[in-house]
């Protein structure tokens, strides 16, 4: 089916996941392997539970100060390009042809900063199901100010997320964590006129790393008093035994970027050190085994997964199976999270 990027239609998906007690992962991406490895862990889980039309969140950034994804994409680093890119993907990931056509595919834009994005926000808001106007870099009146005059002039056509907490001193560039309270989250949503809040509830992923500590209680204070609006970011720094208390406590959005990159590049460079008779001759490997950086196991034909002869054969110095290792590693992990936030309630809403 085309991209879902109708205004209703996206909030219907929210309705609907709320309902069902579902918390909708969003998962990041910059490159063409996560995309896909992120479509396929919804298709993997649709075919587990036997829903075919499981609504699925990609997202990236586009000029983020902490990590512009959009101009990462490319060699040029254009971040237009990278983002006509991801959405020219998507596009054919959710046509006629392809394994993903059924899946609902709600493309979301992250942490666009008016000041840096506005072109993004607004050239591009009929492209995304979803777009988050981050201006929570600035105090909290300026704040509201920017995101409501964002969310005033796209009303109705894409779904507006906003962040409710000041991040830094005014003024300075030190650091916040102070927990958003239920009456700034309510004075933010009144006054923004957002679809979906982003309340700091101690997990912040801008925080240092000791103030991060995941506050339940207060989370489910906000929600209690706006409903289940809420966007959690900081996914990573959340203790795993709290993962699955999320989508009670009132968060119908998550973000997840952090562990995929993790899982992903650790996967990859696994599957490298086991090829490494396959990617260099023998006389290399003798040389990096001289200079101290591998040990002399990797000289035999029985080391890792070598075949004779060591020397380098295309079948793996290639991409193809970098990119498999990759794409394996980050779908299982993305399929790991839809488990967490109660994906398979969705059958319940077959069964109506």
């Amino acid at each position: 089916m085309p991209l879902v990027t109708d205004y209703n239609a996206v909030k219907d998906a929210y309705a609907q996941a709320a309902e069902l007690g579902v918390a909708l992962p969003v998962f990041c991406a910059e490159d063409r392997e996560t995309l896909e490895a992120i479509l396929a862990s919804a298709l993997k889980m649709a075919q587990e539970i036997g829903v075919e039309d499981l609504p699925i969140i990609p997202a990236w950034t586009c000029r983020y100060p902490s990590r512009g994804q959009m101009t990462l994409l490319t060699a040029c680093g254009d971040p237009i390009l990278g983002t006509k890119m991801m959405l020219s993907d998507l596009q054919l990931f959710a046509s006629e042809d392809s394994p993903y056509r059924k899946l609902r595919i709600m493309p979301h834009l992250d942490h666009a900063f008016p000041w840096l994005d506005g072109d993004i926000l607004n050239n591009f808001a009929d492209k995304f199901a979803s777009m988050m106007c981050d201006a929570s870099e600035k105090p909290f009146e300026e704040n509201i100010r920017l995101t409501s005059q964002y969310a005033e002039r796209v009303k109705e056509k894409v779904v507006v997320e906003g962040a409710v907490d000041e991040i830094f001193e005014s003024g300075g560039k030190s650091e916040k964590n102070e927990h958003t309270t239920v009456e700034q989250a309510k004075k933010f949503l009144s006054r923004t006129g957002v679809d979906i809040i982003v309340p700091n509830v101690g997990t912040e992923h801008r925080a240092t790393a000791d103030q991060v500590k995941y506050n339940s209680k207060r989370a489910k204070e906000i929600s209690d008093a706006v409903g289940k609006v809420l966007c959690l970011h900081g996914t990573s720094s959340v203790n795993p035994k709290d993962l699955q208390k999320l989508p009670v406590d009132g968060f119908v959005k998550i973000n997840v970027y952090t562990t995929l990159a993790v899982n992903g590049g650790q996967a990859l460079v696994h599957k490298t050190l086991k090829n490494l008779g396959n990617i260099y001759s023998a006389e290399q490997l003798g040389e990096l085994v001289q200079q101290g950086i591998l040990g002399k196991k990797v000289l035999s034909e029985e080391y890792g997964e070598t075949k004779k002869p060591i020397k380098p054969k295309l079948a793996c110095v290639a991409n193809p199976p970098r990119r498999d290792a990759w794409f394996e590693a980050v779908r299982d992990r993305c399929h790991d999270f839809l488990d967490i936030f109660n994906y398979k309630n969705f059958t319940e809403s077959r069964e109506k």
